[in-house]
């Protein structure tokens, strides 16, 4: 590749994590001190004059979380996903959270950025919100999912679930919460989580049809709460910070089916894709196609769905009252066999 080629492409990598900086933090003293350069060093890459070395690259991309495949002419059809490796054990589940809450971090700091979710299941944003639904969702995947050797014969017990991995997942809610978003729910969205709870009441996993009961009536007042805050257009429902973007929560219901969930982070020149795999894991990319193509598969999608954030209020209360429905016979039939 020829010199001002391989300048143009440098410049551009450059000018896309500039966009992931705070605009009060300076770039030069942000990225010198990522990649232990003096800050004379670190303006001659910006500039051009000096090329980055494939090291460096490479700590800037793990950093920032940028694939390398956005700034290269790969064949077509090709695309590079990263994705936390899990292993056996409560660390490995914790280094997966933390994944997700340093990702947000970055997101929350671009000068520009919007979540567009379109979700199979009920986002993991707000399942872990509640304590009740957060232990008993790390439980289930720590134990169904991951086969965890230390929880195979051990009943439910919320307690199991330590209060760092609970901690986590509310400062990643609140992450998520100062974040504008669109989320896209379908009549299905909540069925996954059921049949999660009744597949542990019907394996005997609950010590009580009591316990299977308040992981469902805890379900029950997190669907309120996401009622409310797509009544009102906001995941901050209470703020005491007249800064805090509050209009920043649009919920649309689709009638076409989500058979995956699929993340869009638009962060202006930056976008990435993050994409359902494993039961409750993701991978990610930042390649320009991929994301441009799945941009446009989610438009289509909006453009074919109802809007019932702040508006359309008899489709909302239809909406959710199926899904109160739903749990109110859920935990009817448990009633039924005390």
């Amino acid at each position: 590749m020829e010199k001002n080629k391989v300048t143009e492409k440098q410049l551009e990598f450059l000018n896309r994590i500039k966009d992931l900086i705070p605009s009060n933090t300076s770039i030069v003293y942000e990225l010198s001190e990522l990649l232990d350069l003096s800050t004379d060093s670190m303006y001659r890459r910006l500039r051009g004059e000096t090329p980055l070395t494939f090291d460096e690259v490479v700590i800037l991309c793990n950093h920032f979380k940028i694939s390398f495949d956005s700034f290269i002419n790969l064949e077509s059809g090709n695309v590079t996903f990263n994705y936390t490796l899990m292993e056996e054990g409560e660390n490995s589940f914790k280094k997966y959270l933390t994944s997700i809450r340093d990702d947000l971090k970055i997101i929350k700091a671009a000068k520009q950025h919007l979540i567009t979710y379109a979700c199979e299941d009920i986002p993991i944003f707000h399942n872990i919100n509640s304590p009740k639904i957060a232990s008993f969702k790390m439980l289930y995947w720590m134990k169904a999912i991951l086969n965890l050797p230390s929880l195979e014969d051990i009943k439910y017990d919320s307690s199991l679930v330590s209060e760092d991995l609970i901690d986590l997942g509310q400062e990643i809610y609140n992450l998520y919460s100062s974040i504008p978003s669109v989320e896209i729910w379908t009549d299905t969205t909540l069925t996954s989580t059921v049949k999660q709870i009744e597949f542990f009441w019907a394996s005997g996993v609950f010590k009580s049809n009591k316990d299977a009961i308040e992981v469902y009536e805890s379900l029950y007042n997190s669907i309120k709460k996401i009622e409310k805050q797509a009544e009102a257009g906001t995941k901050i429902l209470e703020s005491n910070n007249p800064d805090e973007n509050v209009d920043n929560y649009s919920f649309y219901v689709s009638e076409i089916e989500l058979t995956n969930n699929c993340v869009l982070v638009n962060l202006g020149n930056v976008k990435a894709v993050y994409i359902g795999h494993l039961s409750f894991n993701t991978m990610n990319t930042s390649n320009a196609t991929y994301c441009k193509e799945t941009e446009k598969w989610l438009n289509n999608i909006i453009r074919k769905s109802t809007l019932i954030s702040k508006v359309a209020e008899k489709t909302r209360y239809q909406f959710f009252n199926g899904m109160y429905n739903y749990l109110d016979d859920v935990i009817e039939k448990i009633k039924n066999t005390e």
